[in-house]
């Protein structure tokens, strides 16, 4: 029986299987595959952080906490916001993960009818989500102007894509999947062209973290009106945990809340009461500097007809499709297929934005895996140049 013959909703006969599923898929079909197309970091959490969650079990932290999460760690989680940017949220609510958040505001702000701005590239997430709202999503642009520039906004296209019917301009940064990052400069300029329509600004910072050459730089820095989407899913190497976290103003975040409480109900007791006891005990930036310097070996490393755009933060790149001689582009399915029959999986382009001409690659890997599937890469390039 046909899709359309079994009774599914509209909206979800609206949403395509996700791409990088698919790789996941094909993964279990190779042997030892060099995966450089995971969205999780490749590191185990820290011994304390799991220590904890063996202690919150085992003492019986097992049952449903308050909807918005345990008071303690949401002032945890404020403190050191509050620490790391210099103002605190008016307050904050404990979600399912950051995708839980996203799936909360969404709801929460997003009408039939109403817009949405997303950037191009972009997580595929985000679109399904506004689409399950019956909103209206237009890109705005962030491919770099000339290969090997970096990932940016056009200051003057957010200003004529915002309208009076835009409620939320959402924001990425770091992002999935390029590595780029916005200048403090770009995102205040969003801040003010959301302001001016009175919309809101979302903004996911799951990867805050993993910032390579300047300072994290947040929404939440220029304007009230943000809900900010943070989480310990990439941070703690705990995207089993499904730990996230929003924040933003009381009257939205309690709407968030309601939400919350006839879908996830509320984050994982246990684990919550771990990233309480441990979170002021662990020191995260080993792990950054960690992957700098995966990221610098990956910059340096790989061939030059990627006209790599060197990511600034994230632990993702989106390097260009290889073109021949001609300047002819090697088509996406053929290239992602030849470096399957390498035993390298990454994820096409296509799958994160309208347009097929690059392809997203993890460096969230191990130094052997990362070498072996840069050569690959290289070897790749070689071919479809000449």
């Amino acid at each position: 029986m046909a899709a359309e013959d079994i009774g599914l909703s509209s909206r979800v006969r609206g949403i395509e299987p996700s791409g990088i599923r698919r790789i996941f898929e094909l993964m279990a079909t190779m042997k030892d595959p060099i995966n450089l197309s995971i969205g999780q970091a490749h590191y185990d959490p820290p011994e304390q952080l799991i220590e904890a969650a063996c202690k919150a079990m085992r003492e019986g932290f097992n049952r449903y906490t308050v909807t918005q999460g345990l008071p303690e760690l949401n002032d945890l989680v404020l403190d050191d916001i509050e620490k790391r940017l210099g103002k605190r949220p008016e307050t904050c609510l404990l979600t399912s993960g950051v995708s839980g958040g996203l799936m909360l505001s969404f709801l929460s702000l997003l009408d039939p009818g109403d817009e949405i701005l997303l950037p191009d590239p972009y997580f595929v997430m985000y679109r399904h989500l506004a689409n399950l709202c019956g909103a209206s999503v237009k890109y705005y642009n962030t491919y770099p102007k000339k290969d090997g520039e970096r990932f940016a906004i056009d200051t003057d296209e957010i200003d004529h894509l915002v309208t009076d019917k835009t409620k939320i301009v959402f924001v990425n940064s770091p992002s999935n999947p390029t590595g780029g990052m916005l200048t403090r400069k770009e995102i205040e300029a969003i801040c003010k062209a959301a302001e001016r329509v009175g919309a809101y600004v979302v903004s996911d910072e799951i990867y805050d973290l993993f910032c390579y050459d300047d300072d994290y730089t947040s929404p939440l820095q220029f304007t009230d009106r943000v809900i900010q989407l943070g989480g310990f899913s990439k941070s703690y190497g705990v995207p089993g945990w499904r730990m996230g976290y929003a924040t933003g103003p009381s009257n939205v975040l309690d709407a968030l809340k309601t939400l919350q409480q006839f879908s996830f109900v509320c984050a994982p007791a246990p684990f919550q009461h771990a990233l309480l006891a441990a979170m002021p005990e662990i020191d995260l930036s080993p792990y950054r500097e960690q992957y700098r310097q995966k990221r610098d070996l990956l910059v340096r490393d790989l061939h030059p007809s990627y006209a790599l755009s060197k990511p600034e933060g994230a632990f993702y790149a989106f390097p260009r499709l290889p073109r021949d001689q001609n300047g002819v582009q090697v088509a996406s399915d053929v290239f992602i297929e030849a470096a399957v029959e390498k035993n390298v999986l990454i994820v096409p382009g296509k799958a994160f934005s309208a347009h097929d001409t690059h392809f997203r690659l993890s460096f969230a890997a191990s130094d052997e895996h990362l070498a072996t599937g840069i050569s690959v890469l290289n070897e790749l390039a070689e071919r479809f140049s000449n």
